[in-house]
């Protein structure tokens, strides 16, 4: 306890979330030294990308890490007005992404060199939080005749609605993944199972007539293919379709092993190849061979690198650290009689570790390709900012959670 308590004193906050984010740093700076060899080769500049990584880590630590863990430690009232910060900036920055937005591999991912999917996803995640939280008299409103829980449960859709819906259009994947983390503050927030299932219902036919319609592309596709044209139908705002139905319906049903290396497939192959070439104990640091050949290896494919250099221990440990992280959120969330408190220690690490598991099972090809960065590992400015504002969170909330122990404490004694 003597540790602890000094530990606690000289960094503030649960040593268990600050061991793990440092553990986490530590990972993201020597496997991106390595893992980055192929965009120093490419880059145009005299800026050296290991560098450039950890400026975005510092100002991840000083910006976030030590100034939300003051202010959320201080008043919860800190954290609500981030939140709301976030999601209203999200959204109209989400708005205008796709008219002004900067162009990438297909989607508008940024504007104004913000990323307003991180902006959506922290404030969604806290409102969501407030208002599963917020006592039934803040939902009193004359003008519905419903219950109160019907009212909460408007807002939440309306909330979900209007920031899910516009990332879907450009990043699918990752209105998928804040999705999941929604339903899993709302379930943990036990709002009313009833909404819940007809909601899930809901989203389920509605992926069934979104596969049906992308079925109908592809045949459209395909006709105007065999008829010499281009595989691609010009859709406007809803451009990203050809890339779903592309994914969906073009798979190759041949065993990679013997499939020859294309432009389409390099990524999955690359990353099977980095896997394999770990032979289970892993080739060591800085001894990747496929580093230098596998696109976005330094990003979205970050963990097959750590799968080749420490093998199957290493990628275990990785991804353990999510699940510790949950853990250890989940246990101090419990030592509040605050619900916002509650809802915010559990829900902001469960959206790490979603993202986290996307990721690992695009490198391992447990699920359809799509682009998500490891959480705080992965070379990324916007990501590691966000990530580090959740982490900011975390650690303010348990050093209020500790310091309310610690009073209750003292006043039995």
């Amino acid at each position: 306890l003597a540790r602890k308590s000094t530990f606690s004193t000289l960094m503030g906050s649960d040593p268990w979330i600050w061991g793990i984010y440092i553990v986490l740093v530590f990972i993201s700076l020597v496997e991106l030294g390595s893992a980055s060899s192929r965009l120093a080769y490419r880059e145009i500049t005299n800026d050296n990308p290991l560098m450039s990584h950890a400026k975005h880590i510092l100002t991840g630590f000083f910006v976030f890490i030590w100034a939300l863990q003051r202010l959320s430690a201080a008043n919860i009232r800190w954290v609500k007005i981030l939140g709301a910060l976030s999601f209203v900036s999200g959204v109209l920055l989400m708005a205008a992404l796709p008219f002004f937005g900067r162009e990438v591999n297909g989607a508008h991912r940024d504007i104004f060199r913000i990323q307003p999917v991180e902006l959506c996803k922290i404030g969604l995640l806290i409102c969501l939080c407030r208002a599963v939280a917020a006592k039934d008299s803040d939902f009193r409103m004359p003008f519905f005749r419903k219950n109160t829980e019907w009212r909460r449960y408007l807002l939440l859709l309306a909330m979900m609605a209007i920031t899910i819906g516009p990332i879907a259009l450009q990043n699918l994947s990752s209105a998928i993944i804040l999705g999941l983390s929604a339903f899993g503050i709302m379930f943990l927030g036990k709002v009313n199972g009833k909404y819940l299932w007809r909601t899930l219902a809901v989203v389920v036919a509605s992926a069934a007539l979104l596969v049906g319609a992308l079925f109908g592309l592809h045949e459209l596709n395909q006709s105007r293919e065999d008829g010499g044209g281009t595989h691609h139908t010009d859709l406007g705002l809803l451009s990203r379709a050809n890339t779903w139905e592309h994914r969906l319906f073009h798979s190759d049903s041949t065993p990679l092993w013997e499939q020859n290396l294309t432009d389409e497939n390099m990524q999955v192959m690359y990353a099977h190849m980095a896997i394999a070439n770990s032979k289970g104990i892993g080739t060591f640091i800085g001894e990747s061979q496929m580093r230098d050949h596998l696109p976005e290896a330094y990003s979205d494919y970050i963990y097959a690198i750590i799968f080749e250099e420490t093998g199957i221990l290493g990628a275990a440990i990785v991804m353990l650290l999510y699940f510790v992280l949950l853990w250890r959120c989940y246990k101090l969330s419990v030592q509040t009689d605050d619900q916002l408190t509650r809802l915010l220690m559990v829900g902001l690490p469960l959206s790490i570790l979603i993202q986290a598991l996307v990721h690992m099972g695009v490198t391992t090809d447990a699920m359809f390709v799509t682009g998500q960065p490891l959480p705080l590992i992965s070379r990324g400015g916007m990501s590691i900012m966000g990530t580090s504002a959740l982490f900011g969170i975390m650690l303010g909330l348990s050093e209020a959670i500790r310091r309310q122990n610690q009073t209750e404490n003292d006043i039995e004694n």
